[in-house]
């Protein structure tokens, strides 16, 4: 639904496993991206063509459900390394307020995978910005 047709993988173009076997992945940069906490556990790896929409929004797909990053302004993204911010979306959450991270790529927080308890969104994040400091700006850290 993302790329306006079917495709099973999130990686970039076609992948050829051999004997005739190809996976298709998405062609194209999409409209809307797509990150996910299973590219932190390494079970795959989502391409550019997702992670790098045309606008500034991203589906993510958490362990349980789905939720939404975006940003209200597209040209403080990935400008030079400085921070900006995303408002992050969970209607699980029941959120009452606008919940948002601000993500700075220019301080790294270094390895995290030893973290025992990691936040979910934080990796997603870094998943785009690698070992990007994200800040919640205050508000409680949602799981």
């Amino acid at each position: 639904m993302l790329v306006g047709h079917a495709r099973s993988n999130v990686h970039d173009g076609e992948k050829d496993l051999g004997d005739n076997y190809i996976l298709k992945g998405i062609d194209t940069r999409s409209d809307v991206g797509f990150l996910t906490y299973f590219e932190y556990f390494g079970y795959f790896q989502v391409g550019e063509n997702l992670k790098t929409p045309q606008v500034p929004i991203w589906i993510v797909c958490s362990e349980s459900h789905y939720t939404v990053l975006f940003s209200v302004d597209a040209n403080t993204i990935d400008k030079g390394g400085k921070a900006f911010d995303l408002v992050y979306y969970d209607e699980l959450a029941r959120q009452e307020n606008d919940i948002i991270l601000t993500v700075d790529p220019s301080i790294s927080v270094g390895d995290t995978s030893n973290n025992k308890n990691p936040i979910p969104i934080d990796e997603v994040i870094r998943t785009k910005w690698s070992q990007a400091q994200v800040s919640w700006n205050g508000r409680t850290k949602i799981l």
